[in-house]
């Protein structure tokens, strides 16, 4: 199977695929959590969050494979647990709008991260369309770098050589196909916002008080429309606020988990726990 083909990367995700152990304080009462990279990323960008929540199951599915925003949803939809907690960083929010307005019963509940509804206009697209070629000639990772880094994090950040190596690292670790298919989903992307007043679940709208990418305009946009959410801005963080404010970014996403599996509580029966890694059809 090549990575045109191949929707999940099957590799070892150590550091973010913890299960929780049956018997464990808490564990039978923790839903399961899918987490949606955005484009030029991997599971690295979930780690420190991941790091500072209790442990519960969790999946990473890589961008990859699927070229609509839709197809690449009913793969997830496919072998995602009966009901689940659903957070998406920038394209991968995207992704996360599609499965919870396609599965809403099953989505407990919905985290957009530093994400979008809206459409791509006609400029935008032909100006994301020649920046993907100058990405392909030059490289993924030398084009984080000169071109990127700078609409990547907010000014504290700028100069945080660790935090720019480990983006650059994942930029390059991503294959030609998997960012094929990460530009057509961005540039085919349906208008979000017309689906967002009919998402009841909880909801979480999180991200950097300094996002060039997605700015905090966007962010008021869709925590607006959400019949229940929370609107959260953390102050001096750009579009990567998961990896620039791990500990903010945690809090928030923390109190939003916990109301979801106390409002998921008297659904469970001391229900054994699964840790779930699956290759999408």
């Amino acid at each position: 199977m090549d990575d045109a083909e191949q929707l999940v990367d099957t590799r070892s995700r150590s550091a973010v695929a913890r299960s929780v152990a049956p018997g464990g304080l808490g564990a039978p009462e923790r839903l399961p959590i899918l987490l949606l990279p955005g484009t030029l990323c991997d599971d690295r960008v979930f780690a420190p969050l991941l790091a500072r929540l209790p442990a519960r199951a969790a999946t990473v599915p890589t961008v990859s494979g699927a070229h609509q925003a839709s197809k690449f949803a009913a793969a997830v939809i496919a072998t995602a647990p009966p009901r689940f907690a659903l957070l998406g960083f920038s394209l991968g929010g995207i992704i996360a709008l599609e499965i919870a307005a396609t599965v809403p019963q099953r989505v407990a509940g919905l985290a957009l991260i530093g994400s979008n509804a809206r459409p791509m206009d006609e400029a935008a697209s032909v100006h994301r369309r020649e920046s993907a070629r100058a990405a392909t000639k030059r490289g993924f990772g030398a084009f984080v770098r000169d071109a990127l880094w700078a609409s990547y994090v907010g000014p504290r950040a700028a100069g945080d050589a660790a935090l720019e190596a480990l983006i650059v690292d994942m930029a390059e670790k991503t294959s030609p196909a998997a960012f094929e298919a990460q530009l057509e989903i961005a540039l085919t992307r349906a208008d979000g916002r017309t689906r967002l007043g009919a998402l009841t679940m909880p909801s979480l709208v999180l991200a950097g008080e300094k996002d060039a990418i997605c700015p905090p305009s966007m962010q008021r946009e869709m925590a607006d429309a959400l019949s229940d959410a929370k609107l959260a801005l953390i102050p001096g963080a750009g579009h990567f606020v998961l990896l620039e404010a791990p500990g903010p970014g945690a809090i928030e996403v923390a109190a939003w988990l916990d109301r979801i599996d106390r409002e998921a509580r008297p659904m469970f029966k001391a229900v054994p726990s699964v840790t779930f890694s699956k290759e999408l059809p």
